[in-house]
This record gives C-alpha cells, structure tokens and sequence, in this order.
C-alpha cells in the first residue's frame, strides 16, 4: 500500500479531516493534500509531527510491516541521518603517488 493510502486510511479509521490534521499538527493543508495525491514528503519534521498525531512509526505510515524482533521506530536523528545520506556522492579515484 502506498503512502498516500496508507495516510488516507489513517485518516478514516480515526475519523478525522485533512483539515483537523492540518490545525492540529501545524502542517500545512495543502502539503498533506500534495501528499494525499501522490507526492512523497520533503520535510521529515511535517513527517514527524504526523506521525506523532496519529500515533503511528513512519515505518507504518509508509506500509512497512511492523517487525515483532525489531523497534517500531528508529529515533529522529537515525532516520534523518538515513534518509540524507541517498543525497551524497562519493567520487572514487586513483590517488596522486606520495611524494609528488
């Protein structure tokens, strides 16, 4: 399931509007209607706060099992630090000699 539907069910098990969501986790109405569109979210912190109001891992939100063995969700700084690191590039290459 996606996370666009996964948000939408949220959203209906707890019968609640995109509006109500919007005032009471401070995320803008119109991001979370990008996001009930199809747009992936950009920000972590409109993530976090999310996730946070309705009481779900950002695991869960995103339609990833829930493993028995392993935390529900990892700790803001990891996640954050995991979702950066797909913006870096390493550029491999032949090292001078020393010495010159």
């Amino acid at each position: 399931m996606s996370f666009a539907n996964n948000l939408r069910r949220l959203l209906t098990d707890r019968k609640m509007s995109v509006a109500a969501l919007s005032q009471q986790s401070g995320v803008p109405i119109k991001t979370l209607y990008h996001w009930l569109s199809g747009q992936q979210p950009r920000k972590m912190d409109h993530l976090f706060k999310i996730c946070d109001l309705l009481d779900v891992s950002v695991e869960e939100l995103f339609g990833r099992p829930k493993r028995a063995s392993a935390p529900s969700s990892l700790p803001q700084s990891s996640l954050q630090e995991e979702l950066n690191a797909g913006l870096y590039e390493i550029v491999l290459r032949p090292a001078s000699p020393r010495g010159k």
